[in-house]
């Protein structure tokens, strides 16, 4: 059980909201692949879902509440609202083990697992699902059993506050497991004989397109923009059944890569990368158009730039899409412990007012616009002289009004907390 805990404690939480329908990846151990996200998660007023998973050893059978407790610290015991409310269909059992919620964010532990067969597996990805009152969620897979085709999910949903003594409903459609990863692929592209090439390019209206990366904001002013032709190419790469480049060439001293995806894939996803000799990544934006049936990716590099570089891509296919109804109904519980303490800050663009604390984590108040490039450091020196790092960031920034939440990766005990430290400022509880 050890071993459970210390691969718990690894747990990362993704630094971008992962976007569905081909979208992509934003982050793949750069901007990363839905697994091995960076941590901080940027969530505007119309936040889109994101997902990312770890792998732990498992339980012997579904888990009850005690089982978690187990699996995951006996801190919990005093933390968490035991639920254990579960839904079958099609031969897969969904309980609700636990809850909780502070003013910001609701945790909630789900348990699934496989009765009849292993459409469970330790690629699990819920898709369609829902929580009654929430406003963006996540998921993340905590504890996974082979033996018993069994999971457990941690679902962290924003509108903590919201969600107090109500009650709420958990509903999941559909999810996807037997993953496919495809790192590293090569493309077989001599970038140096693409820039002696000019390509045939026409103008698309940026009202029927979705963007993401460094370029979105420049998009997002333009009417118009120049993309490639489609389909003057087919280049395929090794063992990607579900796209090809249609595509490739420079545009305004840019390098274009377009992508067509296969129509019927639920959630493959990819991105492309230059790479140099030293193994640094360049990741593309990217833009979406068609009704996602193609991709253009978008280096901000020109024809003098890639000499050296080479075209590289990350990929995920999706085996199994599994729908069925799976929900339950319960009551939220507020934590007990949470603390106001007086702080104020200048972070440059925005100035925090206040703070709270909870076993959910540490949350900053203020005004100004949020700068996720700034790195915020918090952490808590505990009782017994340890020190928790808050270490995974959720920011939400609308007319002006900053809210920050600085995650644990567990819940902590309030009242063993003896001062919070924000980059290097030490506070006394």
């Amino acid at each position: 059980m050890n071993n459970v805990r210390e691969e718990l404690e690894k747990i990362e939480i993704p630094k971008e909201l992962h976007e569905r329908s081909k979208l992509g990846i934003r982050s793949a151990k750069a901007e990363k692949r839905k697994r091995k996200l960076s941590k901080k998660i940027i969530i505007s007023a119309a936040a889109s879902v994101f997902f990312i998973s770890s792998i732990g050893a498992g339980a012997a059978s579904i888990p009850s509440f005690n089982h978690l407790l187990s699996i995951v610290s006996p801190q919990l015991a005093l933390l968490l609202q035991p639920i254990e409310m579960s839904s079958e269909d099609k031969g897969i059992k969904m309980e609700v083990v636990a809850a909780m919620n502070d003013e910001e964010m609701a945790v909630i532990y789900v348990a699934m697992q496989d009765l009849k067969g292993n459409r469970i597996d330790e690629t699990l990805d819920l898709y369609d699902y829902s929580l009654t009152g929430a406003r963006a969620f996540n998921s993340q897979i905590v504890d996974y059993d082979e033996a018993s085709n069994s999971a457990i999910l941690r679902i962290q949903a924003n509108g903590g506050e919201e969600l107090s003594g109500k009650k709420v409903n958990f509903r999941i459609d559909s999810f996807l497991s037997n993953k496919q990863i495809f790192e590293n692929v090569k493309v077989d592209t001599d970038l140096n004989e693409v820039t002696k090439n000019k390509p045939q390019i026409t103008l698309l209206n940026t009202d029927n397109i979705s963007s993401g990366g460094q370029i979105f904001e420049e998009i997002e002013k333009q009417e118009t923009i120049q993309i490639l032709k489609t389909d003057q190419k087919e280049i395929y790469l090794p063992e990607i059944e579900f796209m090809h480049i249609s595509n490739i060439g420079f545009i305004d001293d840019r390098l274009h890569i377009q992508t067509k995806w296969e129509r019927d894939s639920i959630d493959d996803h990819g991105f492309f990368y230059l790479t140099d000799d030293l193994g640094e990544k360049i990741i593309a934006s990217s833009i979406s158009f068609d009704g996602n049936k193609y991709i253009e990716y978008i280096f901000d590099k020109g024809p003098a730039d890639i000499e050296k570089l080479k075209l590289m891509g990350e990929f995920v296919a999706n085996g199994n899409h599994i729908t069925g109804e799976w929900n339950t109904t319960f009551q939220m519980q507020a934590v007990q412990e949470e603390k106001n303490i007086n702080f104020r800050q200048n972070f440059g663009t925005w100035t925090a007012e206040k703070m709270t604390v909870s076993p959910l984590g540490v949350t900053l108040y203020g005004e100004g616009e949020f700068n996720s490039a700034a790195e915020i450091l918090v952490s808590a020196k505990m009782k017994d002289g340890s020190i928790q790092i808050f270490d995974s960031t959720i920011s939400l920034n609308e007319n002006r009004e900053v809210q920050v939440k600085f995650l644990p990766g567990l819940p902590v005990e309030v009242s063993n907390i003896d001062s919070i430290n924000i980059n290097g400022v030490e506070m006394n509880q």
